[in-house]
């Protein structure tokens, strides 16, 4: 635990990229089109982030689990006729649309005797699913395209989404109809950019029949493209602010000034000849600094600093003796806690010797495992701009300084809003 610590004390620093120019939405198109263009595009293959899993299956079958369950490989009966090694590990999700996690199942291309059922959840993430109905799982073909399966099982009570394959691949959990970005901060007076798009070509006025091509192959995605304004029917911001929509894009503007963290839901209700939906972004309205609150606890907010450092960027503030600190390789996106630390959140507190940190020492298994939830970084400035988003740990480790072995397991959840000075 003192390594952990040390890495973040003696820096406050974080951040570079370039603010996206906030262009104007342009007027819809007044005619439905037969299809809207989407050029399949491929992705780079994701690297991997999780630990590997090697599971020996036999004919009699097997059910194959990521480290906290969110990923599930059912083998029925029958499956294969001789035993095999079954490697699963978790690789970043750089599928169109993705939602949350990505995996890659070994031997690619095992053809099985029987369908295989792969199971994602999406609990944790529902900050991220503006519409349940759109969920789908994809994966990646020997040309890096992503390919999203036909008759995906979505079920909204248990958050899962289901599918079956004969094969194995790098397989993503995405949504090919959203409201971008489905989550994000704002800074007070600020204001946000929002979009319609669709990951699939779409024929005729039905939002929801173009999954499953006459053929019945999978889609190939392309990059997301604005809805047209004939698709939507109005736009609305419920809490704090206000939107103006033009089509299938609207801008959200924030009040000048709030005293902690508050919400806004800005939907965009859609229309067609057999479906009336809703897509709906959610928007945090924050002060500026780094917000926060430690086991559900009071709100807090520290002046915060950020800047790049060797491994990639740091934000971090404190107050009062008290310390809290993010790194992450860069870019923006979700992307989980890992074991490395190279996605990471630390807190101090001097006074009570109390730390947190986004990895739990599992005495049973011997080694720290990474805590559950997720880093969301929804703007990256350039220096003498703003870097804003949200985290959420939970299961994390409680230590006291210098201290290995945890106390017990804690959570943060908080969010920023800081320029990149450093």
């Amino acid at each position: 635990m003192k390594r952990i610590i040390s890495v973040f004390l003696p820096a406050l620093v974080l951040l570079a990229a370039c603010k996206k120019d906030r262009d104007k939405p342009q007027e819809p198109g007044t005619e439905i089109p037969k299809e809207i263009p989407n050029k399949p595009v491929a992705k780079p293959v994701g690297e991997p982030i999780g630990a590997l899993i090697i599971t020996e299956v036999t004919p009699a079958g097997a059910t194959i689990e990521s480290e906290d369950g969110s990923f599930k490989v059912r083998i029925p009966v029958g499956a294969v006729t001789e035993n095999i090694d079954i490697e699963l590990q978790e690789v970043r999700n750089t599928a169109q649309g993705g939602v949350g996690r990505s995996f890659q199942l070994l031997p690619h291309g095992k053809i099985f005797a029987k369908p295989v059922t792969l199971e994602f959840s999406y609990a944790g993430h529902e900050s991220m699913v503006n519409i349940p109905e759109a969920l789908g799982v994809a994966w990646q073909d020997e040309k890096d395209f992503w390919r999203l399966t036909k008759a995906p099982v979505i079920n909204k009570e248990q958050k899962t989404v289901s599918i079956q394959t004969d094969h194995f691949s790098n397989w993503a959990l995405l949504q090919w109809l959203q409201l971008s970005p489905t989550a994000t901060t704002v800074r007070t007076g600020g204001t946000a950019n929002l979009t319609v798009l669709s990951y699939i070509p779409l024929g005729g006025d039905d939002l929801l029949s173009p999954l499953v091509p006459a053929d019945g192959q999978d889609v190939t995605l392309g990059e997301g493209r604005p809805l047209p304004g004939v698709f939507i029917k109005s736009w609305a911001a419920g809490g704090v602010g206000t939107v103006k929509g033009n089509g299938g894009q609207a801008v959200y503007t924030a009040p000048a000034t709030v005293a902690k963290p508050e919400i806004a839901h800005v939907t965009a209700t859609l229309k067609d000849s057999k479906h009336q939906l809703m897509v709906v972004s959610t928007i945090t309205v924050v002060p500026e600094g780094i917000t926060f609150k430690l086991d559900g606890g009071e709100w807090v907010t520290f002046p915060a600093h950020s800047g790049a450092n060797e491994e990639g960027f740091e934000m971090s503030g404190h107050k009062d003796g008290r310390f809290i600190a993010l790194q992450w390789p860069g870019g923006t996106g979700g992307m989980a806690w890992d074991r490395d630390q190279k996605v990471a959140i630390v807190y101090a507190d001097s006074h009570s010797k109390k730390n947190y940190a986004s990895i739990y020492y599992d005495k049973a298994l011997g080694f720290y495992i990474p805590a559950g939830g997720f880093l969301q970084v929804s703007e990256l400035g350039a220096k003498g701009e703003y870097v804003s988003g949200s985290f959420n740990m939970t299961g994390g480790g409680i230590f006291f300084t210098d201290d290995q072995d945890p106390l017990g397991k804690g959570s943060i959840q908080g969010y920023f809003s800081l320029k990149h000075d450093l």
